[in-house]
């Protein structure tokens, strides 16, 4: 299970770094593989899940309502695979062309989706913090980057300097 969730991590952090490197001229060429690094992280996310309801949980609603109450991380990380769920159905052409320009806002959760990671793993540490700390250092720069590049954070940054 922890090795599923760790490759699912690492997929976000992938994609979340494709952009960024994108718009440098040298790496364009990497853009093109955005959707199938995306995919992979959902794909990933899922089987993290599915190994916990399976695997771990045998598939016992009782057991997994007790974890419910007593995991509250357990959300975290069903919200980011539910939103890598809507991004994987979405993700083709055609839902592109469908859903024209709304289609760039629902992709802009991949953001929360990285943010439910992060809360994902830390609310889960007992005692190795060590994952949790360097999906951290990874995501939280890139996140800042994103809100810093956005026209609409980007007056108060100038403010700043």
């Amino acid at each position: 299970m922890n090795l599923s969730g760790i490759w699912a991590s690492v997929f976000i952090v992938a994609v979340l770094s494709l952009t960024p490197m994108a718009k440098m001229k040298t790496f364009r060429v990497i853009s093109r593989y955005r959707r199938f690094v995306g995919l992979a992280a959902f794909f990933y996310s899922l089987f993290h899940l599915l190994v916990y309801l399976v695997l771990f949980a045998g598939l016992s609603v009782s057991w997994i309502l007790s974890d419910l109450v007593q995991k509250p991380y357990i959300y975290a990380g069903v919200v980011a695979t539910v939103i890598l769920f809507l991004l994987a159905v979405t993700s083709t052409k055609k839902m592109m062309k469908r859903l024209g320009k709304k289609w760039k806002k629902l992709h802009q959760l991949v953001y929360l989706a990285a943010v439910c990671v992060v809360a994902h793993l830390w609310l889960q540490v007992k005692s190795d913090i060590e994952l949790a700390v360097w999906v951290t250092v990874f995501i939280a720069p890139l996140l800042f980057l994103r809100i810093y590049q956005n026209p609409r954070y980007k007056k108060y940054f100038n403010k700043i300097s």
